[in-house]
């Protein structure tokens, strides 16, 4: 019989020692490292684990407006100090209507992100871990930046697309104690502007999340318990002015800071939470822009561990 250190896990077998270091890794990749609801850069990722989340977003906005999004994150743990993500992202827009008026809508993929994210620096500790990972990718001109209705543009809101090839860098950091996690971000997607149809304004985007362990308080000495942890987070993103088919729109431009309350439950499989989205800042340039209320979501990740074929011809 083998015991984990630190997580004292009893596992029987003459592998004990590999199977303890597989699950080790897992529950610290999970349970001890948080897991941000409102941003994925920060998501620890274990090497050899393939980690896929389904999310389920909702926004109100005035009542014209209403929208839902279903982005879909893999990510893989290349090796110890990479780890390689792909975004995926489906949505619904709908703007306007009355009794006798049919609401403008949009319902199609918008443009995926594929990023590599690199741990320039990691510290481990008795019961703590630290990490800086910056990152860097393109978005993809998968999803439409020049739908139209009655031979004119659809508002920016219903667009999917910018259209064009999107780079996409930023930086990312993590720090994780038996009791509290804290994460934070800050990206930027560089949108080029587009010949034809709504270019959006590049975007600066920036998280925060601290995150603390409601039960069981302290963990017990053998196995690993479902965990229930409180996350609050913060967004903030600001937009440059957009353009329609080349000219720039002037009053197109924004800042909005969003706080976000989550609660979540985690196994060292699997993890799900719920959360709500409230605005404390929406300062934009046009008067008229659509203005956030209330957004409420739901998420669930699942971790595969993935099987190294060579140490399978070594071990046959």
């Amino acid at each position: 019989m083998e015991r984990c250190p630190n997580r004292q896990l009893a596992i029987p077998g003459n592998r004990g020692l590999a199977l303890c270091a597989a699950v080790l890794a897992a529950a610290l990749s999970r349970s001890v490292e948080g897991s941000p609801a409102t941003f994925v850069t920060a998501l620890p990722v274990a090497t050899g684990q393939l980690l896929v989340r389904f999310n389920f977003q909702t926004t109100f906005s005035t009542p014209e407006f209403f929208g839902f999004q279903t982005p879909v994150t893999i990510a893989y743990g290349v090796i110890p100090h990479l780890a390689l993500f792909v975004n995926l992202n489906q949505s619904y827009q709908s703007l306007g209507g009355g009794p006798d008026v049919a609401p403008l809508s949009s319902w199609a993929a918008r443009d995926p992100v594929v990023y590599v994210r690199y741990t320039v620096l990691k510290i481990d500790r008795t019961q703590a871990t630290f990490r800086i990972t910056p990152l860097g990718g393109v978005f993809l001109p998968a999803g439409e930046n020049a739908l139209q209705a009655q031979g004119a543009y659809l508002p920016g809101a219903l667009q999917t697309g910018s259209g064009t090839v999107d780079p996409y860098f930023g930086i990312a950091l993590s720090y994780n104690s038996d009791a509290f996690g804290v994460a934070a971000d800050a990206t930027y997607r560089l949108n080029p502007v587009s010949r034809a149809g709504i270019s959006p304004g590049s975007e600066l985007r920036s998280d925060a999340q601290v995150e603390t362990r409601l039960y069981p308080r302290k963990l017990p000495e053998e196995g690993m318990p479902g965990l229930i942890d409180v996350s609050l987070e913060a967004n903030y993103t600001q937009d440059a002015a957009s353009f329609a088919d080349g000219v720039r729109n002037a009053l197109s431009s924004g800042r909005t800071l969003k706080q976000d309350l989550v609660l979540e439950y985690s196994t060292l499989r699997w993890q799900i939470g719920i959360g709500g989205r409230w605005p404390l800042l929406q300062s934009f340039d046009s008067p008229t822009a659509l203005r956030e209320r209330f957004s409420a979501f739901v998420f669930y990740e699942y971790y595969f561990a993935v099987p190294h074929r060579r140490h399978r011809r070594r071990d046959s």
